[in-house]
């Protein structure tokens, strides 16, 4: 396993992003009624306090770019077991008055002492849970994303973009149903540090529960650092140096991150993949995200069925959806990697003849 393997191999990859707001958010937990509409815009992301983040910075004359950073920042505090500056991300963005659609990749890096034995002990034998401790983290990207992003698209000043966020984690949010059960059902307690025991959990390991306010004021402070002496702060200053040490001296498979693994980091702008199905533009994010080459290859696979006709409850619909996933895996396996690293046949992964005859080994 190379290094660039690596980079997708590090645990927090947490996010993305939609983007735009103006149609109220649904309380989290309510059931959905109806669909939800907006004339000028709307922002979607997985909870309620995030989406309200992103509209209050359309409403205040900010981009789509401003209100997808100020999105990720609130869902940094209000789901932090899920989402936000901790690990990386992708932007997909289009600009009718900009030439179109570009794409931000910010995804984590491994540090540059990853190698094929970084999840090895000396035997050769995996180390015990992998997916705990230093070695787990990877460099974030999401701050040089947005850096990026904002330069190009932003409208309003970079510190507006922090205000909701800052306020949720200073003033505290309360525990949500999706953040108690994720935190009851995929974390151990005894797994996180004594400080993220002391504010998640109860005195005895059970996830607080639903409605108790959290206030983080550590957080608080590092965003507002972020707001007002911008990333390079984060990457170089104070955060980066809190961030190694704590990575290097974990209990728990300590790492090998550097200060120049944080510095260095670099995110990137790249093309956006589109292709046409059934009269529509299909444009998604490219490697190193496997999103534009395996949802198109779904839906491109299943153009020649008439889904429509045999209806959303059809056993026979649900199983060519399947069968069409799994060829698109497949393909997603064999041939999607980091760019940066190895050559990914985007065209030939997109190519209707390639597609049709993909299409015809569904029976």
């Amino acid at each position: 396993m190379s290094r660039p393997m690596l980079r997708h191999l590090l645990l927090p990859a947490a996010l993305l992003l939609a983007s735009c707001a103006t149609a109220p958010a649904v309380e989290q937990g309510a059931p959905a009624t109806a669909p939800a509409t907006a004339s000028r815009g709307m922002v979607s992301a997985a909870d309620p306090r995030a989406a309200q983040a992103g509209r209050e910075i359309l409403d205040a004359g900010g981009s789509a770019a401003d209100a997808a950073l100020a999105t990720l920042l609130a869902l940094t505090v209000v789901e932090p077991q899920s989402s936000g500056i901790g690990g990386g991300g992708f932007l997909v963005y289009h600009d009718a008055g900009a030439g179109g659609a570009t794409s931000y990749d910010g995804r984590e890096e491994a540090p540059a002492a990853a190698g094929p034995g970084w999840f090895l002990d000396a035997q050769g034998a995996v180390i015990a849970e992998p997916m705990l401790g230093g070695k787990a983290v990877g460099v974030p990207g999401n701050f040089r994303m947005f850096e990026l992003a904002h330069a190009k698209h932003g409208k309003l000043p970079w510190a507006r973009l922090f205000g909701p966020a800052i306020r949720l984690a200073r003033d505290g949010f309360a525990v949500s149903t999706r953040m108690r059960e994720m935190l009851g059902g995929r974390t151990s307690a005894a797994a996180l540090t004594p400080w993220a025991r002391e504010r998640f959990f109860e005195a005895g390991g059970q996830p607080k529960a639903v409605g108790t306010v959290i206030r983080n004021p550590e957080l608080a402070a590092l965003l507002e650092g972020v707001a007002t002496r911008g990333p390079d702060w984060f990457y170089t200053g104070p955060p980066a140096q809190n961030l190694v040490r704590t990575v290097t001296a974990a209990a728990k498979n300590p790492s090998a991150m550097t200060l120049g693994d944080l510095a260095s980091y670099d995110a990137k702008q790249r093309d956006v993949p589109c292709g046409e199905y059934r009269g529509h533009r299909i444009c998604g994010m490219g490697p190193p995200s496997s999103g534009a080459t395996t949802v198109f290859a779904i839906l491109k696979q299943l153009e020649r069925f008439d889904l429509a006709a045999l209806g959303p409850d059809s056993p026979e619909a649900w199983h060519l959806i399947a069968e069409s996933m799994r060829l698109a895996y497949a393909d997603r396996g064999a041939y999607l990697g980091d760019p940066e690293y190895v050559r990914v046949p985007v065209q030939g992964l997109m190519d209707p003849s390639y597609l049709a005859s993909r299409s015809q080994l569904i029976g």
